[in-house]
């Protein structure tokens, strides 16, 4: 019989090129959306991928098109997305124990996009808003214990 595990590695080989990472992510989204995709068109799709216990995933979305890719490894994971735009573009990563993300956007815009990455445990991460500032930011959130919210709100 086999279950389910989950292990912590100790592989911290220096720093990563977010870029980088963020177009591999993006070359697994496309391949994974291409092998799920039905014949006809999909204008929204929610991908979500976990591995472990109590994981959590919701998602209220009001969009022309989107595509959201969430995957969770660990435990006690959690996104939270409410979010309001013609086109969505959402990718989370969520590697560890207790890591928090919630994105909050119900101002209709044009477009709305994040990438996610959070490794670690109790890592909470709050974005509130969109602008030309945060249209293609990156975080990435490694360790324990952190918390970052993010304003991104036109005067």
């Amino acid at each position: 019989m086999q279950a389910q595990t989950y292990t912590t590695g100790a592989n911290n080989s220096g720093v990563v090129n977010l870029q980088s990472r963020a177009a591999q992510f993006s070359l697994l989204s496309i391949a994974a959306t291409a092998e799920r995709a039905p014949s006809t068109s999909v204008n929204n799709a929610i991908y979500i991928e976990q591995i472990g216990n109590n994981n959590n995933v919701v998602a209220e979305t009001r969009s022309l098109k989107s595509t959201i890719n969430v995957f969770q490894r660990g435990n006690e994971n959690e996104v939270n997305l409410n979010l309001t735009s013609g086109v969505i573009t959402e990718n989370v990563v969520q590697r560890g124990v207790n890591n928090r993300f919630i994105d909050l956007n119900n101002k209709a815009t044009f477009s709305h996009s994040a990438t996610v990455f959070q490794t670690g445990r109790n890592q909470n991460l709050i974005m509130a808003g969109n602008n030309s500032i945060s249209e293609k930011m990156i975080v990435n959130m490694r360790g324990k214990n952190q918390t970052v919210f993010i304003r991104n709100f036109k005067r």
